[in-house]
Formats: structure tokens, sequence, C-alpha cells
């Protein structure tokens, strides 16, 4: 038989291109190594947000004073934790397998190779394809201290440790040092750099440094390498980021970048005919689940037949609290691109939901272009950003000005009506220039 379509990688950009696929009627095989669902169900998204619910949970429990609500500290179990986080991640991944199936996609257990166009190896075994799609995700990059855990490892810990050092400033290393914070473990981030979050809008970066160091996370920068190696805690995580992962995939079927990521076209083409490549292992990938699910249905959407849509926007974020996301551009960004702008920004202190909750400091920042109005850009520091984001990322996809923000009555009270102040800050800062 010959499949209109073969994937390596069952993760976000796999499965989803799968369901896509058999939803335009092509009939498609997967194969994954590993279990289905990728970094994301299995070693990213869901565990370490199952950890942070549990974490905030645990903190909250003798932290609530405040609210006139008095007890002992809890107990944790965190062997408990543990278990209960595999559970969740079982009861999902099992039913991934039962959707897939129930839709009548070829599961294959096992290594696959692509060594030529339309051919895929495994288990000693051929299977032809008129489409190949590359989604084999990333793994994490290289430990250069002896005796670290990577993201994966930490993940695996059955007992916590009384003390954390994280090599790296990125999203994953805040996560992992805001849970393990929570937790009551003493966490230290260590970085060659002047800041976290260096890829961040350098606003919401001091705003998460001051809420770690308010929390007691010791943030040390400007470390040499000698200084990152040394070992002053009793684990050592290494969140320095992640690298495309090419296992079996011959080179010369592909374009690399210098970073290892498979160089595509817009519509996710790489250099041979009629294979793809989506998620973690293409170029210049923000290696997020959301942004791989989109381009795994995008390639099935184009090898029906369909084309290729505009890329939307994509909301990034940290799960922290109060929560980080950025949409769009930056301030850096619009400035380093030309673009003639305007910011304004709305102080959560005056936002009913927030002092209700206890947040301390949080903001939500919105760009807009200065000669059309339309917005370009947002950057948010609270409580659920991740779920305010999703309203600009839409307004910038569909071209919303300012005006077009203002059309919405948000709820009262509610976190989310904080960007009816923000965008009447910024209207009234269009019309003064």
């Amino acid at each position: 038989m010959i499949y209109d379509l073969a994937i390596l990688g069952g993760g976000p950009a796999g499965y989803s291109a799968a369901f896509e696929a058999v939803k335009l009627g092509l009939s498609v095989i997967l194969f994954e190594k590993q279990e289905l669902g990728g970094t994301c169900l299995n070693r990213g998204c869901v565990p370490t947000k199952f950890l942070e619910h549990t974490a905030e949970l645990y903190y909250q429990a003798y932290n609530s004073r405040g609210y006139g609500i008095i007890s002992e500290k809890p107990l944790l179990d965190y062997l408990a934790v543990c278990e209960k986080k595999e559970n969740v991640i079982s009861e999902l991944r099992t039913g991934l397998e039962q959707s897939m199936r129930l839709k009548k996609i070829e599961i294959v257990n096992g290594f696959a190779e692509v060594r030529e166009r339309g051919h895929i190896i495994c288990g000693g075994k051929d299977y032809e394809a008129s489409n190949i799609l590359i989604a084999t995700g990333s793994v994490p990059s290289e430990l250069f201290v002896e005796g670290a855990l990577t993201s994966d490892d930490i993940l695996e810990l059955k007992n916590l440790p009384k003390s954390l050092k994280i090599i790296g400033g990125g999203v994953v290393a805040s996560e992992f040092a805001y849970i393990f914070n929570l937790l009551g473990v003493e966490v230290t981030i260590a970085i060659r750099g002047e800041r976290i979050l260096r890829k961040w809008d350098k606003e919401i970066a001091v705003a998460l440094t001051q809420n770690f160091r308010k929390r007691g996370i010791k943030i040390i920068t400007n470390q040499t390498s000698e200084q990152l190696s040394e070992k002053t805690a009793e684990i050592t995580l290494s969140a320095a980021g992640r690298k495309p992962n090419l296992c079996g995939v011959d080179p010369s079927l592909i374009e690399t970048d210098e970073n290892g990521g498979i160089v595509v076209e817009s519509n996710f083409k790489t250099k041979t005919e009629n294979i793809f490549a989506a998620g973690d292992v293409i170029s210049k990938s923000p290696m997020l689940a959301h942004t791989a699910m989109e381009q795994g249905k995008t390639v099935a959407r184009v090898i029906f037949g369909k084309g290729n849509e505009s890329p939307s926007a994509v909301v990034e974020c940290i799960y922290t609290s109060p929560e980080a996301a950025s949409v769009g551009l930056n301030e850096a960004e619009a400035k380093k691109m030309g673009i003639l702008f305007v910011s304004a920004k709305c102080n959560m202190r005056s936002n009913a939901r927030t002092l209700i909750s206890g947040a301390e400091r949080s903001f939500i920042k919105i760009i807009a272009e200065k000669n059309t109005r339309k917005i370009i850009g947002a950057q948010l520091f609270c409580d659920r950003a991740s779920d305010i984001a999703d309203e600009l990322a839409l307004g910038i996809n569909h071209g919303f000005t300012v005006e077009g923000l203002l059309k919405s009555a948000r709820p009262h009270p509610s976190f989310c009506e904080a960007l009816t102040d923000a965008a009447e800050a910024l209207s009234e800062k269009l019309n003064e220039v």
C-alpha cells in the first residue's frame, strides 16, 4: 500500500497533521519510537503544568493568612504527586491513541528512518508514501556540566532535593524555578548574561526577576563557564535550551541551519520534493506545542491542495504567578524593524480581580502602529495572561485597530477588563501624536 502521508513523530505536529489529513480523506501512517504525544504530553507542557498546579495548591494551603485562613503547614507526599502526574499523562496518552485509531490512522511503534524520497524503513520493513512529514521534535541540548540533569530527567525525580541550581534563564528555567521554590526547595538561577528572559520584553524580565527575588529565588548573573560548572546545590538542572532531533533522517534529503533545524519554505516543504517538516525540528522554530499543531495541520492542507494560509500571531507564555505572555512584536522588535509605533500600559493595581487575588506587580501593555492604529503586539504580566493574550492574537491576526479592541464590553470584575483600560490609554496616546 502507498500511503498519502507518512509521519515521523507522534507529537503535536505529527498527530495534528494526521488528524487533519484523515479529515481531508488522506490515508495516513504514523511512526513513533517512544510514547504518543511527544515532549509536550510526556516530558514538557503537561507534566510541568501539573507540577505547577500542585505547587500552587501546596503553597496556598499555608499562605492564606491574609484571607483569614489559618492552618498548619501541610505535608507534601512528592511520591504521590509523581504518581498522580503519571496517571494524568497516561490518561491523556490513552485518549490520544484511541482517537487516532478511531480515525483509522495506522500507528507503528518503532524507530523509523527516511533514507530516500517516498520510503520509510521501520523494523526492517519498507513503507511507501507519496508524502512524508518529518515531525521528530527536539531533545535537550548537550550538557556542559558533569552530572547535571536535563529538563526530561528532573521530571523523573521521586524525591525533592533540598537545593536546586538551574543553569539557564529562559522559559523552562523560569518555570522550574517557580515550581520548586513553591515546593520548598532552595532555588538558584545561574546565567551567563545580564538578565533572565533575554529574548523577552525587558519589562516582563524585570518584573519576573523582582517577583522571584521576593519569593527567595536567587538569580546570579554574568557567570563564567567555570562558575556555572561549580556544584553549589544538591541537584543541578541544565535548562539551556533544546535542539532539533534529526535521528533517522538522511542528511542528503534536507538542508539545515547553523542550529541544526531543517530549512523549510513557507509551506513547510524541504529541499526534497514531497518531504515536509514541522514543529520543533524546523529552522527558527519557537518550539511551542500550539505552533507545531498549526504547522502540522498546514502541511496536511498543502498536501491536499488547499494551499497555505497566512501565519498566525503566536502567543508565548510563562506559567508562573503572575503569568507572562507575549504576542506579536515587542517594543524593541518594532523599533529594530523601523516601525513607527505607540505603546500604552495598564497597571493592574487598579484591577479589582487582581487586588482580590493578591497579585503583586502586574500589567498589560499594548503596541499599535502609529499611522494605521492597528495592534501589532502585546506583553502581559498578570493573572490569566495566557488566556487573555489569545484575544490580542485574534486582534492582530484580523488587523484590529485600537478602536476595534475597544468594541468589546468585557465582564466586570475580571482580569481581562484591563485590556479595555490599556486600549483606552493607547487610544489617547495615539490621538496626541
